[in-house]
Protein backbone atom coordinates (compact mmCIF):
# COMPACT_ATOMS: atom_id res chain seq x y z
CA UNK A 1 0.00 0.00 0.00
CA UNK A 2 1.32 3.67 -0.72
CA UNK A 3 2.77 5.69 1.82
CA UNK A 4 0.50 8.41 0.93
CA UNK A 5 -2.14 9.25 -1.55
CA UNK A 6 -4.27 11.34 -3.88
CA UNK A 7 -6.98 12.06 -4.70
CA UNK A 8 -9.30 14.50 -6.35
CA UNK A 9 -12.65 15.86 -6.45
CA UNK A 10 -14.77 17.10 -9.45
CA UNK A 11 -18.47 18.75 -8.83
CA UNK A 12 -19.29 17.66 -12.56
CA UNK A 13 -18.86 14.28 -14.87
CA UNK A 14 -18.04 16.61 -18.08
CA UNK A 15 -15.19 18.27 -15.87
CA UNK A 16 -13.13 15.01 -16.97
CA UNK A 17 -13.62 15.46 -21.29
CA UNK A 18 -16.72 15.85 -23.66
CA UNK A 19 -15.83 12.78 -25.81
CA UNK A 20 -14.26 8.91 -24.79
CA UNK A 21 -10.98 10.61 -26.28
CA UNK A 22 -10.98 13.30 -23.96
CA UNK A 23 -11.84 11.26 -20.61
CA UNK A 24 -8.41 8.99 -21.86
CA UNK A 25 -6.83 12.38 -21.62
CA UNK A 26 -7.84 13.44 -17.82
CA UNK A 27 -7.31 10.40 -16.61
CA UNK A 28 -3.92 9.92 -18.42
CA UNK A 29 -3.23 13.67 -16.90
CA UNK A 30 -4.07 12.39 -13.35
CA UNK A 31 -2.46 9.28 -13.79
CA UNK A 32 1.03 10.91 -14.64
CA UNK A 33 0.30 12.94 -11.67
CA UNK A 34 0.37 10.25 -9.52
CA UNK A 35 -3.35 10.48 -8.29
CA UNK A 36 -4.51 7.26 -7.12
CA UNK A 37 -8.52 8.43 -6.50
CA UNK A 38 -10.60 10.34 -8.59
CA UNK A 39 -14.31 11.46 -7.30
CA UNK A 40 -17.12 12.54 -9.66
CA UNK A 41 -20.11 13.59 -8.49
CA UNK A 42 -23.11 12.55 -10.22
CA UNK A 43 -25.57 13.32 -8.44
CA UNK A 44 -25.61 17.30 -8.11
CA UNK A 45 -27.58 19.63 -5.13
CA UNK A 46 -30.25 19.69 -8.18
CA UNK A 47 -31.62 16.59 -7.82
CA UNK A 48 -30.96 14.87 -11.62
CA UNK A 49 -28.14 12.32 -12.09
CA UNK A 50 -25.16 11.83 -14.74
CA UNK A 51 -25.77 8.23 -14.69
CA UNK A 52 -28.01 5.57 -16.32
CA UNK A 53 -30.89 4.57 -13.81
CA UNK A 54 -34.58 4.24 -13.34
CA UNK A 55 -34.52 5.69 -10.02
CA UNK A 56 -33.87 8.79 -10.51
CA UNK A 57 -34.08 11.34 -12.91
CA UNK A 58 -31.32 11.69 -15.40
CA UNK A 59 -30.38 14.70 -16.96
CA UNK A 60 -31.44 15.81 -19.71
CA UNK A 61 -27.53 16.55 -21.24
CA UNK A 62 -26.27 13.46 -20.29
CA UNK A 63 -24.86 11.67 -23.36
CA UNK A 64 -25.43 8.50 -25.04
CA UNK A 65 -21.31 7.39 -24.42
CA UNK A 66 -21.94 7.33 -21.05
CA UNK A 67 -19.41 9.48 -19.46
CA UNK A 68 -19.35 7.41 -16.45
CA UNK A 69 -18.72 4.24 -17.80
CA UNK A 70 -15.71 5.48 -19.81
CA UNK A 71 -13.72 7.32 -16.72
CA UNK A 72 -14.63 3.99 -14.97
CA UNK A 73 -12.80 2.00 -17.71
CA UNK A 74 -10.20 4.36 -18.25
CA UNK A 75 -9.59 4.48 -14.59
CA UNK A 76 -9.21 0.59 -14.21
CA UNK A 77 -6.43 0.46 -17.28
CA UNK A 78 -4.18 3.31 -15.34
CA UNK A 79 -5.07 2.01 -11.66
CA UNK A 80 -7.01 4.54 -10.52
CA UNK A 81 -9.88 3.91 -8.52
CA UNK A 82 -13.44 6.00 -8.70
CA UNK A 83 -15.72 6.54 -5.96
CA UNK A 84 -18.94 8.04 -7.53
CA UNK A 85 -19.79 10.94 -5.40
CA UNK A 86 -23.31 11.95 -4.35
CA UNK A 87 -24.71 14.96 -2.77
CA UNK A 88 -26.83 12.82 -0.56
CA UNK A 89 -29.96 14.94 1.22
CA UNK A 90 -29.93 17.79 -1.04
CA UNK A 91 -32.70 17.68 -3.44
CA UNK A 92 -33.55 20.49 -5.43
CA UNK A 93 -35.52 21.57 -8.23
CA UNK A 94 -34.55 18.43 -10.47
CA UNK A 95 -35.53 15.68 -7.94
CA UNK A 96 -37.82 13.01 -9.17
CA UNK A 97 -38.10 12.21 -5.04
CA UNK A 98 -39.66 15.21 -3.91
CA UNK A 99 -41.18 16.37 -7.05
CA UNK A 100 -43.89 12.71 -6.07
CA UNK A 101 -43.15 13.05 -2.51
CA UNK A 102 -43.15 17.26 -1.36
CA UNK A 103 -44.06 16.05 2.17
CA UNK A 104 -40.79 14.44 2.55
CA UNK A 105 -38.60 18.03 1.71
CA UNK A 106 -37.28 19.13 5.12
CA UNK A 107 -38.18 22.25 6.99
CA UNK A 108 -34.91 23.43 8.17
CA UNK A 109 -34.52 26.83 10.24
CA UNK A 110 -32.04 29.22 8.42
CA UNK A 111 -31.21 30.86 5.29
CA UNK A 112 -29.47 27.65 3.29
CA UNK A 113 -29.94 28.33 -0.47
CA UNK A 114 -30.19 24.58 -0.54
CA UNK A 115 -33.33 22.73 -0.70
CA UNK A 116 -33.43 19.06 1.40
CA UNK A 117 -34.78 16.00 1.83
CA UNK A 118 -35.78 15.12 5.28
CA UNK A 119 -32.73 12.88 5.83
CA UNK A 120 -34.31 11.39 8.61
CA UNK A 121 -37.36 9.90 7.20
CA UNK A 122 -37.06 6.27 6.35
CA UNK A 123 -38.38 7.05 2.52
CA UNK A 124 -36.18 8.90 2.24
CA UNK A 125 -33.15 7.40 3.01
CA UNK A 126 -34.64 4.32 0.84
CA UNK A 127 -34.36 6.24 -2.17
CA UNK A 128 -30.87 7.23 -1.51
CA UNK A 129 -29.56 3.59 -0.65
CA UNK A 130 -31.24 2.59 -3.52
CA UNK A 131 -30.04 4.75 -5.89
CA UNK A 132 -25.94 4.12 -4.70
CA UNK A 133 -27.55 0.46 -5.37
CA UNK A 134 -28.40 1.00 -8.77
CA UNK A 135 -24.95 2.67 -9.50
CA UNK A 136 -23.04 0.39 -8.17
CA UNK A 137 -24.89 -2.82 -10.07
CA UNK A 138 -24.81 -1.06 -13.45
CA UNK A 139 -21.09 0.61 -13.57
CA UNK A 140 -19.32 -1.27 -10.48
CA UNK A 141 -17.04 0.98 -9.37
CA UNK A 142 -14.41 0.76 -6.75
CA UNK A 143 -16.25 2.53 -4.31
CA UNK A 144 -19.17 4.60 -3.01
CA UNK A 145 -18.78 8.35 -1.78
CA UNK A 146 -20.82 10.33 0.50
CA UNK A 147 -21.25 14.27 1.01
CA UNK A 148 -23.63 16.03 2.22
CA UNK A 149 -24.24 13.14 4.58
CA UNK A 150 -25.65 15.47 7.16
CA UNK A 151 -29.12 17.09 7.67
CA UNK A 152 -28.98 20.69 6.34
CA UNK A 153 -29.70 22.01 9.92
CA UNK A 154 -32.64 21.55 12.26
CA UNK A 155 -35.45 20.28 10.33
CA UNK A 156 -38.60 20.76 11.71
CA UNK A 157 -40.88 18.67 9.37
CA UNK A 158 -44.09 16.92 10.43
CA UNK A 159 -42.22 13.52 10.26
CA UNK A 160 -39.11 15.24 13.02
CA UNK A 161 -41.78 16.64 15.34
CA UNK A 162 -44.00 13.42 15.57
CA UNK A 163 -41.36 11.58 16.45
CA UNK A 164 -40.02 13.61 18.59
CA UNK A 165 -43.16 14.17 20.52
CA UNK A 166 -43.19 10.22 20.96
CA UNK A 167 -40.24 10.88 23.03
CA UNK A 168 -41.75 13.52 25.21
CA UNK A 169 -39.83 16.44 23.81
CA UNK A 170 -41.30 19.23 21.88
CA UNK A 171 -38.75 20.61 19.17
CA UNK A 172 -40.33 23.69 18.69
CA UNK A 173 -39.11 24.40 22.27
CA UNK A 174 -36.08 22.85 22.82
CA UNK A 175 -33.57 25.35 23.50
CA UNK A 176 -29.84 24.57 22.25
CA UNK A 177 -27.78 22.16 24.82
CA UNK A 178 -30.97 21.49 27.46
CA UNK A 179 -31.76 17.69 27.65
CA UNK A 180 -34.64 17.84 25.39
CA UNK A 181 -32.16 19.12 22.78
CA UNK A 182 -29.49 16.99 23.58
CA UNK A 183 -32.45 13.98 22.72
CA UNK A 184 -33.23 15.54 19.52
CA UNK A 185 -29.46 15.36 18.53
CA UNK A 186 -29.45 12.19 19.47
CA UNK A 187 -32.16 11.43 17.37
CA UNK A 188 -31.15 13.32 14.31
CA UNK A 189 -27.12 11.75 14.54
CA UNK A 190 -28.53 8.41 14.98
CA UNK A 191 -30.78 8.76 11.79
CA UNK A 192 -27.98 9.76 9.87
CA UNK A 193 -25.51 6.88 11.43
CA UNK A 194 -28.00 4.21 10.29
CA UNK A 195 -27.86 5.20 6.76
CA UNK A 196 -23.78 5.00 6.72
CA UNK A 197 -24.57 1.65 8.71
CA UNK A 198 -26.53 0.39 6.12
CA UNK A 199 -24.56 1.86 3.33
CA UNK A 200 -21.34 -0.23 4.91
CA UNK A 201 -23.52 -3.40 5.09
CA UNK A 202 -24.21 -2.74 1.20
CA UNK A 203 -20.37 -1.84 0.01
CA UNK A 204 -18.90 -4.91 2.49
CA UNK A 205 -20.92 -7.54 1.02
CA UNK A 206 -20.18 -6.35 -2.24
CA UNK A 207 -16.66 -5.96 -1.98
CA UNK A 208 -16.92 -1.84 -2.52
CA UNK A 209 -14.87 0.52 -0.85
CA UNK A 210 -17.17 3.57 1.19
CA UNK A 211 -15.46 7.05 1.44
CA UNK A 212 -16.86 10.21 3.11
CA UNK A 213 -16.78 13.92 3.12
CA UNK A 214 -17.41 15.05 6.17
CA UNK A 215 -16.75 18.85 8.35
CA UNK A 216 -13.82 20.02 9.18
CA UNK A 217 -14.76 20.86 12.77
CA UNK A 218 -15.63 18.70 15.34
CA UNK A 219 -17.76 17.89 17.59
CA UNK A 220 -19.59 21.25 15.96
CA UNK A 221 -20.95 18.67 13.11
CA UNK A 222 -22.92 16.75 15.56
CA UNK A 223 -25.61 19.14 16.70
CA UNK A 224 -25.71 21.12 13.91
CA UNK A 225 -25.82 18.28 11.34
CA UNK A 226 -26.59 15.07 13.12
CA UNK A 227 -22.70 14.58 11.77
CA UNK A 228 -20.69 12.05 14.00
CA UNK A 229 -18.03 10.96 11.84
CA UNK A 230 -16.02 10.05 14.41
CA UNK A 231 -18.16 7.52 15.79
CA UNK A 232 -18.17 6.52 11.97
CA UNK A 233 -14.73 5.84 12.01
CA UNK A 234 -15.22 3.98 15.78
CA UNK A 235 -17.41 1.16 14.17
CA UNK A 236 -15.46 0.58 11.25
CA UNK A 237 -18.51 2.20 8.71
CA UNK A 238 -16.32 4.17 6.46
CA UNK A 239 -13.13 2.97 4.70
CA UNK A 240 -11.70 6.64 3.81
CA UNK A 241 -12.74 9.86 5.92
CA UNK A 242 -12.18 13.05 4.13
CA UNK A 243 -12.57 16.55 6.60
CA UNK A 244 -12.76 19.07 4.12
CA UNK A 245 -9.92 21.00 5.78
CA UNK A 246 -10.43 24.11 3.35
CA UNK A 247 -7.97 26.91 4.19
CA UNK A 248 -5.89 29.31 2.60
CA UNK A 249 -3.39 29.04 5.68
CA UNK A 250 -1.26 26.45 6.08
CA UNK A 251 -1.42 27.60 10.17
CA UNK A 252 -4.89 26.59 9.78
CA UNK A 253 -4.28 23.47 7.89
CA UNK A 254 -1.93 21.75 10.00
CA UNK A 255 -4.22 22.64 13.09
CA UNK A 256 -7.11 21.00 11.97
CA UNK A 257 -5.10 17.91 10.41
CA UNK A 258 -3.32 17.44 13.66
CA UNK A 259 -6.47 17.27 15.63
CA UNK A 260 -8.37 15.20 12.89
CA UNK A 261 -5.31 12.35 13.12
CA UNK A 262 -6.18 12.72 17.12
CA UNK A 263 -9.52 11.64 16.51
CA UNK A 264 -9.22 8.57 14.75
CA UNK A 265 -5.90 7.55 14.46
CA UNK A 266 -5.85 4.50 12.48
CA UNK A 267 -9.25 3.41 12.91
CA UNK A 268 -9.47 4.57 9.22
CA UNK A 269 -7.68 5.95 6.50
CA UNK A 270 -7.70 9.62 7.19
CA UNK A 271 -6.80 11.80 3.46
CA UNK A 272 -7.32 15.57 4.14
CA UNK A 273 -9.81 17.25 2.16
CA UNK A 274 -7.54 20.45 0.31
CA UNK A 275 -9.27 23.54 -1.37
CA UNK A 276 -7.17 24.45 -4.53
CA UNK A 277 -8.71 28.26 -4.72
CA UNK A 278 -6.64 31.07 -4.42
CA UNK A 279 -3.54 28.93 -3.63
CA UNK A 280 -0.15 29.17 -5.84
CA UNK A 281 0.64 26.18 -6.73
CA UNK A 282 3.85 26.60 -4.06
CA UNK A 283 0.92 26.81 -1.54
CA UNK A 284 -1.41 23.98 -2.25
CA UNK A 285 2.33 21.74 -2.53
CA UNK A 286 3.02 22.99 1.00
CA UNK A 287 -0.17 22.38 2.75
CA UNK A 288 -0.11 18.39 0.96
CA UNK A 289 3.33 18.35 2.43
CA UNK A 290 1.58 19.41 5.39
CA UNK A 291 -0.97 17.19 6.54
CA UNK A 292 1.91 14.28 5.46
CA UNK A 293 3.82 15.43 7.87
CA UNK A 294 1.11 15.55 10.46
CA UNK A 295 0.33 11.55 9.59
CA UNK A 296 -2.80 11.98 7.25
CA UNK A 297 -2.97 9.44 5.16
CA UNK A 298 -3.53 11.69 1.55
CA UNK A 299 -4.80 14.73 0.33
CA UNK A 300 -7.95 14.99 -1.62
CA UNK A 301 -7.71 18.26 -3.95
CA UNK A 302 -11.07 20.31 -4.64
CA UNK A 303 -11.58 20.44 -7.57
CA UNK A 304 -10.73 19.05 -10.56
CA UNK A 305 -10.69 22.06 -12.95
CA UNK A 306 -9.25 24.40 -10.74
CA UNK A 307 -5.51 22.36 -11.25
CA UNK A 308 -3.36 23.88 -13.19
CA UNK A 309 -0.72 21.58 -14.86
CA UNK A 310 2.11 23.62 -12.70
CA UNK A 311 0.13 22.46 -9.96
CA UNK A 312 0.20 19.08 -10.58
CA UNK A 313 3.86 18.99 -11.68
CA UNK A 314 4.96 20.53 -7.97
CA UNK A 315 3.04 18.12 -6.47
CA UNK A 316 4.40 15.35 -8.49
CA UNK A 317 8.18 16.89 -7.74
CA UNK A 318 7.28 16.93 -4.32
CA UNK A 319 6.10 13.20 -4.00
CA UNK A 320 9.11 12.05 -5.75
CA UNK A 321 11.32 14.09 -4.05
CA UNK A 322 10.54 11.69 -0.46
CA UNK A 323 11.47 8.31 -1.42
CA UNK A 324 9.02 6.82 1.84
CA UNK A 325 6.38 8.53 -0.42
CA UNK A 326 7.32 6.31 -3.44
CA UNK A 327 6.83 2.92 -1.95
Amino acid sequence: MKKFSLGVWAHGIKNYGDSAEGVEGHVARLADAGFDLIIPCVKNPPGAVDFLTDVADVNDDYPQWDPLKVLIEQCRQRGIRVHPWFCVFVEGEKSRLLREHPEYEAKNEGDSKLRWACAMRPEVQDYLHNLYVSLAERYQPDGLHLDYIRTGGLCKCDYCKQQMAEQGVDIEDAAWATPPFERWTQWRTGRITDFVRRMRRYTAEHDLELSAAVFRDYPQSVPSQGQDWVAWADEGLVDLLFPMNYDESEVNVRRLTREHVKLVGDKVQLWEGLMRGKLTSEQLTRQVRAVFQLRAKGAVMFHYPELTDEDLAEIKSYIESVPYLRQ
